[in-house]
This record gives structure tokens, sequence and C-alpha cells, in this order.
């Protein structure tokens, strides 16, 4: 699974014989494009491969959803929830919760690979996107991938520590920047952790180290616990472990961490990646059955765990150049590289009816941040752009073509290989504030129009004249008595006001060049089948490539401008049309010509092996 590959680029690559391996596997059993979902995010599109439905049918339909009873955001694949709470009991500095809380995969229906399972298949799955905690079978191994927190129980929080008085420090998108004072050519400092619950008041846990100046102004040496290592100037460290002492001496949480000392002179800057859980000795639920991260980690080393491993946050923050966080994906890359290398070998090592599953995550989130460097009509493009920056994604697709060549070269003769993605890709130059065109289209209300700047997540939003409202990367809702908390759309007016929306969303042009903004708007009706489609958004909302949600969107703000210039990072996206970013599908078993898309892999992987689908499967055959 190679996240994020796009079939027009790919054909661009091999017709220029810049991917002679992704050549060869087409020419073995063929390529073509694969339809992703709608919409077309990560963790819908996944889940369709997972279970061979649409979002109607697993449950999830943006990477946010919305708990109508609160109205309040969550991420839409995983929750944790409280199954017992008996109190709180307090012993001087130390308090005991007896609480017992669980973290739920919230993706409905059943994994292809349960299946396999069952009918005696050996499987193991490598990092599948929206499996956290990992579904647990009899027989195969599984490892956690998009959804696995930090240790921090976040998407990935990265540390900065500087001296520098032109930087602030607090907290910044994504991450912490923290102060430091050298005292004798040592600065202490402090990674953070988990909350101790078990502390009166709840803190932060922390991990302290030392920064030590070499003498000569070279480089420094980092001590954390018991391990020192030393670094110079634009090197990266291996892991290092970092321990959180929650009880003195009975509970004790293991994660791992890598430091990048950007520069030294005049000021200290040290990059600290998320705490990662560490593989030896998760402190959470990442792999089935337990030891497997251990077996990864015993044989290729530890590695990055947490859900998305490219710190694009640490480069949207601008404490990561992008020239850094190419190099800091190149470590991610060379992970997976070796770990690779350890799952075939264990795969060849297979008798009888086997299965393995392996992601790559570096193409979606170089693409992402690469976007505004590869694009020169990018509003956000620097004329001085750099050769390594502009050919970044030429590059990356030679490195993965490098990786296929690993595999095919490597793989029995009675192997079959597929490569897939589960969407492509376009640029993301403009933001759509679609909650501004619903206000200016009549269909939401300000309480105070002139506090719209104070107001995030919904707030401030008059309920009882708002028909419409949009929050996540995709997602429009109607305001629907009886089902929101202050709804005033009748019920049996809900489909037609749905449908009176999306046809106007399909006549929205961009007034500065004409352009259609959005090209796909469904109404859900239209969009899904199944049992979870009174729990999806009500319209779905394609926009054209070249425009996507705004961020302000995503979090439910309303500004002033209906569009504006993405002048951020995160410049490549495929939350559009889901028909203009369509996977890629290679295979060295032939394929048929019609077309396919996700929902048909996990058909085809079952009958490859003589099982016929689930009774929940939509998919067709495509071998």
């Amino acid at each position: 699974g190679i996240d994020g590959m796009d079939p027009e680029v790919l054909a661009h690559q091999i017709a220029a014989s810049r991917a002679p391996n992704l050549a060869r596997l087409a020419d073995l059993g063929g390529f073509q494009s694969l339809g992703t979902s709608i919409p077309p995010q990560s963790p819908v599109a996944w889940s369709n491969f997972t279970t061979g439905m649409n979002p109607g049918g697993h449950g999830l339909f943006d990477f946010l959803a919305l708990d109508r009873q609160t109205m309040t955001p969550y991420m839409s694949a995983v929750r944790v929830e409280r199954t017992m709470d008996l109190g709180t009991y307090e012993i001087g500095d130390y308090r005991l919760p007896l609480i017992v809380e669980e973290t739920k995969l919230l993706r409905d229906g059943k994994a292809f690979w349960e299946v396999l399972d069952a009918n005696g298949v050996t499987t193991r799955m490598f990092r599948v996107p929206a499996n956290y905690p990992p579904v647990a079978t009899e027989h195969g191994k599984s490892l956690s991938g998009m959804g696995t927190p930090d240790m921090l129980g976040s998407s990935g929080t990265f540390s900065y520590f500087t001296n520098d008085p032109k930087i602030a420090a607090g907290n910044v998108s994504g991450g912490a920047v923290k102060r430091v004072v050298p005292r004798n050519g040592v600065a202490k400092a402090t990674l953070d952790g988990p909350v101790n619950i078990f502390r009166v008041g709840t803190p932060t846990s922390g991990a302290k180290f030392e920064i030590e100046l070499a003498e000569d102004g070279s480089g420094v040496k980092i001590s954390l616990g018991e391990q020192s290592i030393n670094l110079k100037v634009g090197e990266w460290s291996g892991w290092m472990v970092a321990d959180f002492e929650l009880l003195p001496i009975v509970i004790e949480l293991q994660g791992i961490v890598r430091f990048y000392l950007q520069q030294l002179d005049p000021y200290i800057k040290l990059y600290a990646s998320p705490v990662n859980l560490d593989p030896r000795n998760p402190a959470g639920p990442i792999a089935t059955p337990a030891e497997y991260a251990f077996e990864l980690a015993e044989h290729a080393g530890p590695f990055y765990t947490q859900e998305m491993p490219e710190d694009t946050k640490a480069l949207s923050a601008e404490m990561l150049s992008p020239e850094e966080f190419l190099d800091q994906s190149g470590l991610v890359l060379g992970e997976r590289r070796k770990l690779l290398e350890y799952e075939l070998g264990q795969f060849n090592q297979e008798t009888g009816d086997s299965f393995m599953f392996f992601y790559v995550s570096s193409m979606d989130l170089r693409n992402h941040m690469m976007g505004r460097q590869i694009d020169d009509g990018h509003p956000y493009h620097d004329a001085d752009t750099s050769e390594r920056l502009k050919l970044s994604m030429q590059t990356t697709y030679q490195e993965i073509d490098e990786i296929v060549g690993y595999v095919l070269d490597n793989m029995g003769d009675d192997d079959e290989l597929v490569v897939m993605s589960d969407h492509g890709f376009a640029s993301f130059r403009y933001q759509v504030n679609l909650n501004t065109w619903l206000e200016q289209n009549g269909y939401l209300v300000l309480e105070d129009a002139a506090k719209r700047d104070e107001y995030q997540w919904l707030d401030g939003i008059d309920w009882e004249k708002t028909k419409a409202f949009a929050i996540g990367l995709n997602s429009l809702y109607l305001n629907v008595k009886g089902r929101e908390p202050n709804g005033i759309v009748e019920p049996a007016e809900r489909e037609a006001l749905a449908r009176e929306i999306s046809a106007k969303l399909g006549k929205w042009e961009d007034e500065s060049n004409g352009t259609l903004i959005v090209t796909q708007p469904l109404v859900r009706e239209d969009a899904y089948t199944g049992v979870n489609v009174e729990k999806a958004p009500d319209v779905l909302v394609g926009y054209a490539p070249d425009y996507r949600a705004s961020w302000a969107t995503t979090s439910g703000e309303i500004p002033d401008e209906l569009i504006e210039i993405n002048n951020y990072e995160w410049s490549g996206d495929h939350c559009m049309d889901s028909t203009a970013v369509p996977g890629v599908l290679l295979s060295t078993r032939p394929l048929k010509s019609e077309a396919a898309d996700l929902r048909d892999l996990s058909v085809s992987i079952l009958d490859f092996f003589g099982i016929g689908p689930d009774a929940q499967m939509e998919g067709k055959v495509v071998f």
C-alpha cells in the first residue's frame, strides 16, 4: 500500500524511464487507475479497502466526526470510552482512580484479513490505516497504523528547545517551544510525557535530560536517563529511550525519541521528535499479538509508531525547513525499508496460504508538504525553490520504485504482488470557506457577525436561525429538528434542503477566474448505502482540483472571505472530487480492463485464495 501514489504522475514516470520496476510490474499483469472513496480521505478510503464496503456501511465519513448531541467534533476512527468509574481516592500527593477506559476502533464491519484468518490463511498486516487498536485474529499478526497516538495521546507533538530570544516559548500548532538556559556549558530540559493520573492535579509527566555544549562549539552531548549521544550541527540522533515515572517503582511508561541539532551559533536550536510508543515495550495496544511489535523492533531496530511519522507539523510551524523535513522523512522511509525486508523474509518462510500487507506513508506526506515546491503555479511557490525541492516527488517515486524492485527480486515463484494506493493527489492552491458561503446564501446566521474572528468549533452560531453548517474536510450538516440539539429543519424537509444546497454548490464559481469550485456535491442518499447512512453528513462536498476546505472550515469557523490563498506548507491534497484523485493499481496477476475501486480489492484478495466474499462486501474480482 503506497499511500498517495497518483496514476497520472506514475504514468509520466514510467514514460520517462524513471520507474523501471513499476514498469516491469505493469508489464507482468497490468496498471490502471483505482477508484477511491467518497470523500477521498485516508481513513475513509482505507476503510473501504479493509471492509469492502462504502462509508454508509463501515461508518467513517471524514477525519472528524460530529457528536450531534453535544455538537462537538471528535476523531472519527478511534475514541476512548469510559467503561467503569468508581471514583478517585487521594492519599497525600497521590490519587488512585478506580476508572477503566477502553480505546475503541469505531469502524464497523469485518476486516478482510479476519475472513482470511478464519479460512486458514496466515496474515501479516503492517500498519493498515484506520486499524487502531489493531483487529485481533487467531493466527495472524497486525501492527496499527493511522490512528496510533504518541506518548501524549496526540497525533504527534514535537518539542523544540532553544535560547533564541526571538522565538517565543509556548505551544505552537503541533508542538511546543521550550526555553533552555545554558549554565557552565550545560542546559537542562524536559520532554513532556503522558498526563500522570496518579498525582493530585494530574500534572504532565516528564523525562529530564541534559544538553552539554562541546568546548569547541562543534556539537552537543545529550544525556537522557542512562544514555548519552554526541550530535554535531545538522545531525540526527538514533532512537533514545525516555522513561516517564507515574508511580515511583510501580508504574513507569517507556517511549522513544529522536533529536536533531539544527543550530548552535548564535543560539541553541534542538528539535525533538514526538515521543513515540516504544515498540519493544509499548504503552498502548499497537500490535496483535502484543509481542509482534517487539519482534519487528528486535530484528529491524526501534521505529516510528505514531500514526503519521513524517513531521508535517514541525514544517508547518517553521521549526523544520522543507529540506530538513525531507531528511526526517528519509529516516522514516529508511526504517520502512528495513522492516519490509524483514517482513518479506518472514513471509517467504511461510508454508501454505499466506498474505502480507505492507504500508508506506512517505509519498502521501511528502505530496502534502511539497505541493507548493513542485507546483510553479501555486500562489505560495517560491521563485528560488531549490532543485531538490522541485524534484522531491520525482525522487520519491524513484525511491518507491527501488523498493518495488526489491520485492519483485525477492518474492517466491508462487507469489503474486499487488501495488496499490488509496487515492492520488492534486495541488491545493486555494482555501474555501464553506461556512462563509452558507452564511452568504442565508443558510447560516451568526449571533454577532462582528465577533466572527473569535468563534471556533461552531461557536457563535445562532442555531435558532441556522439551517446548515460545516465542520471537517468534506462534510456539510443540516440543523435538523430532533437530531441536532437546537434543530430547526423539519425531518421531512431534510433531503429536499440537502438537494437544494447541493445544486447551488455545483454552480458556485470562483469570481476571480470563473472556475467551478465544487465539482462533486452529493447528498448522502446518492453517495452511500448501508446501515450507517443516517450517521453521514447530509451533503458531501467534493472540491475541484486546486481547491479544498479551508483550515477555518475544518474547525467550524466563519471568516469574512469566501476564497483565500493557501499560504501554508501543507499545499498538496486529495480531499476533493473523488473522480479527480483516483488511486493506483498494479499487479503481477493479469487485471481485468474494467474500472476497479478500493472495495474490489478485499473481494479479489479473498477470491485469490478461493474464499467467497463476506456478506457485507460490495466489490467484484479485478484479477
